[in-house]
Formats: structure tokens, C-alpha cells, sequence
């Protein structure tokens, strides 16, 4: 993938999560959003049982909008609605190309039949499994194409409506948004529909808990990436003050940039600042989605450093105990002259339930979701989902700078 269509890819998905939340926000009390929904990508259901359907698309390098650039959503649509029995269920195609009169059109019947003459064979297979009994004219009574705004339009728009919530010293652009935005992209991620629903008030009550930015690839797609790290690093610093904190770091090797090259020089420049002195109490742990015989590379790589890592194995079995243990220290005149092990290292593809054993007080997730084997009850947990080491660095105040 070019970095051109990366880029164009996730527009597009922002785009879709942006309008996702606007529904949200705007949504009365009795409606409930499902966000990928079984229909479109967002599915509003209101109390009387109707629904209405949204697709996003947005095109923003067209010059002008030519049908063609909805023939897909357009049969998808068709095809569920030739499949359903019940027919309170609306359609929308919402997309933005520039230059376009923002506001609803009707789709007229030549273009459903343009798109229905389709000689795309991936369309043509869409076309195959419309049912036969289909109501071309019924059909066009309940579709409608919506043009929005730009992106950033649609954001400045978004915020607004999160603006209405009124959460008492809640900053919009670096905390509610961010995490509005997080907490869409991960409802999309979820398997089960179900799971997927989110009403007004379900995001109200998220947003006012919320304390800290969540940080992912997709906020860190935003406008205002570099206030958002920095807004970060502000809301870490005083968890990071504290020497007592027993802190654990998961990586998920397949999200941050050069995780071979780096994870050791960031695991001893970690150590060196939290880790390097008697007052600094806890033992850290890193974990890693790798299995035992990749951890034991990064543990003598670590000593060839000189840097000693327990990985809670003996021989070749892992110890939950022998894990756990507290390091013998040798201390003399406030300095560390020698200490058993300097950190704990977990190969969480081998061993997935010693991460939960023992409750420590912070968990740093370098990755775009949690992990369904790691519990986030009773510890402090903050998303830290950059791609790359020198802005994880920087939010945990390693380094100056993030670039």
C-alpha cells in the first residue's frame, strides 16, 4: 500500500467514524447506534422498531461526483433491502466530494439501473444476489444520497456537538475528541454486534470517566497530533514521579516501527531514568506478544549490555513464582552495587495468564487494542498506541522530542 492510498484509506475511515459520532452525539435518548453495523456502517435504530442505514464514502480527490463512485453502495444496499421483510428501514449514502452543493438528492431509477448493468465483475456478483422479486421503485423511496462536508469540517462539527455535553474542565480537542474518536474505532474492531451499540448516553457517561488521551493510530492521524503527545506527556508526568509504582509495558511487536532494533535501547534507557536507584522500589515489566524462545534473544541481548531480565522461566518451564520474585539487592552508600535482575520480561504468546496474576498499579498498552487475555480491572491502564519509539519516549519523558 502506497503512503498515498495508507493516507486516503485512513480519511476515509475517520471520515466514517467522525459521522458515527455525530449520530452519537446527536442521537435521542431512545436511539441506539450500532457502529459497523449489520446493514451499513452505522445502523440507527429509533424505538419504534425503524432504522436508518448509513455508508460513508469519501472521495475527496474527484474532481466532480459521478455515479459510478456509488454503484457499490448503492447494490449493497439493494441487496438488503431485496433480502429484508421488513421495509422500515431507510437508506443513506453519505460521502463528500469537492465541489458538491452539500445537502440530500434523490438517486434516480437511470442510475440504479446504470449500476445494476454493471460490467465490474465484483459488482456483477453483488448485482447476481439481489433477489429476483426485487422493487426497484420501492426501493428508491427509501434511498437517499447525503453530500457532507470535508473531514475537518465534519470534525469542527463533532466537537461542537461534544461541546453541548458541558463535562466540567474536559478539553475538547486534546481529551474528549481524541477519546470520542478511540472509543468509536474500537466499537468497529468488536466482533459481536452487540457488543458494537452505543446510545447518547453511553458515550456521555464514557467521555466524563475519561482522564487521560487515548493514543492511537488513529488520533495520531489528527490535525493536532503534536498537542495531543503533548497532552499526553503532561497527564503521565506525575505517574511517572513516583517511585513506588509497580509499572507494566506491553508491546505489540507488529504495531510500533523497528521493535527488533529498538526495544532494548529503550528498555535500558527506560531503566536508567526509573530504575537506576535504591528509592526506585518496583520491579518493571515488559511484556510482548512473542514466545519463549524470542524473549530469551531479547534477554541476552539485554546482558550482553549489561542488563539482567527475568523471564520467569527454569530451563525451559515457566514459573509463575520464580517470575514474581523480588530481586537480592546489595546497596551501598544509597548506591545499587548489585541487584539480581534489573526488570521482568514476558513472552505473553507462551505464558498469557502471568500478566494476571499478580495486580501492579500501572499498565502501559503500546498497541491499538487490548488484549483479550489482559484484565484491566483494579489497575491504572493508559493506551499509548504510537507506531513508533521516539514518541513513546517522548510521553513517558525519555526523550525531548518527538520526531
Amino acid at each position: 500500500m502506497t503512503g498515498r492510498t495508507a493516507d486516503s484509506t485512513i480519511k476515509g475511515f475517520l471520515y466514517q467514524f467522525n459521522k458515527t459520532l455525530l449520530e452519537v452525539t446527536q442521537a435521542d435518548d431512545d436511539e441506539i447506534i450500532t457502529v459497523e453495523g449489520l446493514v451499513e456502517d452505522v445502523d440507527i435504530y429509533s424505538a419504534d422498531g425503524s432504522l436508518n442505514a448509513i455508508q460513508c464514502k469519501y472521495h475527496e480527490s474527484q474532481d466532480k461526483f459521478t455515479g459510478s463512485l456509488i454503484y457499490k453502495p448503492l447494490l449493497q444496499m439493494a441487496e438488503a433491502f431485496s433480502k429484508n421483510s421488513k421495509k422500515d428501514i431507510k437508506y443513506t449514502i453519505f460521502l463528500h466530494v469537492p465541489n458538491e452543493v452539500i445537502g440530500v438528492r434523490n438517486v434516480e431509477k437511470e442510475m440504479l439501473n446504470e449500476a445494476m448493468a454493471t460490467d465490474n465483475q465484483s459488482l456483477i456478483k453483488i448485482v447476481a444476489r439481489i433477489e429476483n422479486n426485487f422493487d426497484a421503485d420501492e426501493f428508491l423511496k427509501n434511498v437517499k444520497i447525503e453530500f457532507g462536508t470535508s473531514i475537518d469540517e465534519l470534525e469542527v462539527e463533532v466537537k461542537k456537538s461534544l461541546g453541548k455535553y458541558k463535562l466540567s474542565g474536559s478539553d475538547i480537542d486534546t481529551l474528549l475528541y481524541p477519546n470520542a474518536i478511540t472509543k468509536i474505532s474500537k466499537l468497529s474492531s468488536l466482533k459481536s454486534e452487540a457488543h458494537r451499540k452505543i446510545s447518547n448516553n453511553d458515550l456521555r457517561k464514557y467521555l466524563s470517566s475519561v482522564t487521560t488521551t487515548a493514543i492511537s493510530k488513529w488520533t495520531l492521524s489528527l490535525k493536532n497530533r503534536k498537542e495531543i503527545l503533548n497532552k499526553t506527556k503532561k497527564q503521565l508526568a506525575n505517574s511517572f514521579s513516583q517511585n513506588s509504582r509497580e509499572r507494566c509495558f506491553y508491546f505489540d511487536i507488529h504495531e510500533i516501527e523497528e521493535f527488533e532494533e529498538r526495544i532494548v535501547v529503550f528498555i535500558g534507557n527506560y531503566l536508567n531514568k526509573y530504575h537506576s536507584k535504591p528509592s526506585h522500589l518496583k520491579t518493571p515489566i515488559f511484556a510482548m506478544n512473542i514466545d519463549f524462545s524470542s524473549i530469551k534473544d531479547i534477554q541476552y541481548r539485554l546482558f550482553i549490555k549489561g542488563i539482567k531480565a527475568n523471564t520467569g522461566l527454569v530451563g525451559d518451564v515457566f514459573e509463575v513464582d520464580n517470575f514474581y520474585k523480588d530481586p537480592i539487592q546489595i546497596i551501598q552508600k544509597s548506591k545499587i552495587e548489585n541487584r539480581e535482575f534489573d526488570l521482568r520480561l514476558l513472552a505473553l504468546s507462551s505464558e498469557q495468564h502471568a500478566i494476571n496474576h499478580r495486580k501492579g498499579d500501572d499498565l502501559y498498552l503500546v498497541c491499538s487494542s487490548t488484549p483479550e487475555c489482559i484484565e484491566t480491572t483494579d489497575i491504572n491502564y493508559y493506551q499509548v498506541g504510537t507506531n513508533n519509539f521516539n514518541e513513546l519516549e517522548y510521553v513517558v519523558s525519555l526523550r525531548n522530542s518527538h520526531e
